[in-house]
Protein backbone atom coordinates (compact mmCIF):
# COMPACT_ATOMS: atom_id res chain seq x y z
CA UNK A 1 0.00 0.00 0.00
CA UNK A 2 0.98 3.47 -1.19
CA UNK A 3 1.32 5.98 2.02
CA UNK A 4 1.83 9.56 2.06
CA UNK A 5 4.94 9.46 3.61
CA UNK A 6 6.40 7.17 1.04
CA UNK A 7 4.94 9.71 -2.42
CA UNK A 8 6.61 12.09 -0.24
CA UNK A 9 10.04 10.58 0.24
CA UNK A 10 9.79 9.82 -3.56
CA UNK A 11 8.84 13.22 -4.24
CA UNK A 12 12.11 14.46 -2.20
CA UNK A 13 14.13 11.91 -4.38
CA UNK A 14 13.39 13.37 -7.48
CA UNK A 15 14.14 16.78 -6.33
CA UNK A 16 17.12 15.92 -4.81
CA UNK A 17 18.44 13.84 -7.87
CA UNK A 18 17.07 16.62 -10.49
CA UNK A 19 19.05 19.66 -7.70
CA UNK A 20 22.36 17.16 -7.85
CA UNK A 21 21.94 16.56 -11.97
CA UNK A 22 21.80 20.62 -12.33
CA UNK A 23 24.96 21.14 -10.18
CA UNK A 24 26.57 18.24 -11.71
CA UNK A 25 28.25 19.89 -14.17
CA UNK A 26 29.73 23.92 -13.82
CA UNK A 27 29.76 26.64 -16.79
CA UNK A 28 32.62 26.34 -18.64
CA UNK A 29 33.32 30.01 -17.69
CA UNK A 30 37.24 29.39 -18.07
CA UNK A 31 37.19 27.28 -21.28
CA UNK A 32 35.27 30.03 -22.63
CA UNK A 33 37.41 31.98 -21.58
CA UNK A 34 40.65 30.78 -23.38
CA UNK A 35 38.74 30.43 -26.37
CA UNK A 36 38.04 34.47 -25.99
CA UNK A 37 42.29 34.67 -25.26
CA UNK A 38 42.85 32.44 -27.99
CA UNK A 39 41.13 34.58 -30.48
CA UNK A 40 42.17 37.87 -29.18
CA UNK A 41 45.80 36.63 -30.26
CA UNK A 42 44.58 35.08 -33.42
CA UNK A 43 43.10 38.72 -34.15
CA UNK A 44 46.19 40.30 -32.91
CA UNK A 45 48.53 37.45 -35.18
CA UNK A 46 47.02 39.59 -38.20
CA UNK A 47 44.53 36.26 -38.89
CA UNK A 48 42.07 38.73 -40.57
CA UNK A 49 44.34 38.82 -43.41
CA UNK A 50 46.25 35.74 -43.46
CA UNK A 51 44.11 32.65 -41.82
CA UNK A 52 40.43 34.86 -42.12
CA UNK A 53 38.18 31.23 -42.67
CA UNK A 54 39.80 29.76 -39.55
CA UNK A 55 39.01 33.01 -37.60
CA UNK A 56 35.89 32.60 -38.52
CA UNK A 57 35.26 29.44 -37.47
CA UNK A 58 36.76 30.13 -34.04
CA UNK A 59 34.43 32.84 -33.73
CA UNK A 60 31.27 31.38 -34.86
CA UNK A 61 32.23 28.32 -32.67
CA UNK A 62 32.66 30.72 -29.35
CA UNK A 63 29.51 32.53 -30.41
CA UNK A 64 27.65 29.34 -30.32
CA UNK A 65 29.18 27.97 -26.98
CA UNK A 66 28.44 31.22 -25.54
CA UNK A 67 24.48 30.55 -26.56
CA UNK A 68 24.75 26.94 -25.26
CA UNK A 69 25.94 28.75 -21.89
CA UNK A 70 23.15 31.19 -21.56
CA UNK A 71 20.99 28.07 -22.30
CA UNK A 72 23.19 26.07 -19.05
CA UNK A 73 23.96 23.39 -21.16
CA UNK A 74 26.99 22.87 -19.95
CA UNK A 75 28.12 19.93 -22.61
CA UNK A 76 28.18 21.47 -25.70
CA UNK A 77 29.28 25.32 -24.50
CA UNK A 78 32.58 23.30 -22.55
CA UNK A 79 32.60 21.32 -26.32
CA UNK A 80 32.37 24.24 -28.43
CA UNK A 81 34.95 26.25 -26.58
CA UNK A 82 37.36 23.50 -26.70
CA UNK A 83 37.04 23.55 -30.50
CA UNK A 84 36.87 27.57 -30.43
CA UNK A 85 40.17 27.25 -28.55
CA UNK A 86 41.92 25.18 -31.17
CA UNK A 87 40.49 26.73 -34.36
CA UNK A 88 41.82 30.24 -32.78
CA UNK A 89 45.05 28.69 -32.44
CA UNK A 90 44.96 27.52 -35.68
CA UNK A 91 43.97 31.06 -37.10
CA UNK A 92 47.18 31.95 -35.08
CA UNK A 93 49.86 29.68 -36.19
CA UNK A 94 48.57 30.02 -39.64
CA UNK A 95 48.30 34.18 -39.64
CA UNK A 96 52.27 33.53 -38.45
CA UNK A 97 52.89 30.80 -41.06
CA UNK A 98 51.66 32.88 -43.98
CA UNK A 99 53.77 35.98 -42.50
CA UNK A 100 57.05 34.22 -42.72
CA UNK A 101 56.21 32.77 -45.79
CA UNK A 102 55.52 36.39 -47.26
CA UNK A 103 59.10 37.88 -45.37
CA UNK A 104 61.13 34.93 -47.12
CA UNK A 105 59.38 35.78 -50.27
CA UNK A 106 60.54 39.32 -50.31
CA UNK A 107 63.73 38.77 -48.78
CA UNK A 108 63.95 36.25 -51.96
CA UNK A 109 63.26 38.95 -54.12
CA UNK A 110 65.66 41.22 -52.21
CA UNK A 111 68.35 38.37 -52.61
CA UNK A 112 67.55 38.40 -56.59
CA UNK A 113 67.94 41.93 -56.90
CA UNK A 114 71.57 42.60 -54.77
CA UNK A 115 72.65 39.44 -57.52
CA UNK A 116 71.42 41.19 -60.80
CA UNK A 117 72.81 44.59 -59.51
CA UNK A 118 75.81 42.92 -58.85
CA UNK A 119 76.57 40.75 -62.06
CA UNK A 120 75.50 44.29 -63.63
CA UNK A 121 78.67 46.16 -61.78
CA UNK A 122 80.75 43.20 -62.34
CA UNK A 123 79.81 43.25 -65.72
CA UNK A 124 80.44 47.17 -65.89
CA UNK A 125 83.85 46.35 -64.36
CA UNK A 126 85.21 44.70 -67.39
CA UNK A 127 83.95 47.86 -69.65
CA UNK A 128 87.13 49.95 -71.59
CA UNK A 129 86.64 52.76 -69.20
CA UNK A 130 87.02 51.11 -66.17
CA UNK A 131 89.84 48.71 -66.26
CA UNK A 132 91.71 47.37 -63.53
CA UNK A 133 95.34 47.71 -63.18
CA UNK A 134 97.82 45.54 -64.04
Amino acid sequence: MITLNGIRNVLWCFAAFGIVACASTPMPTDKLALAKSSIDRAEEAQATQFALEELNTARSKLAVAQTAAEKHDADTAARLADEAEIDGKLAEYTARAKQQEQLASEMDASLRDLRNEASRNTGDASSPAVQPQQ
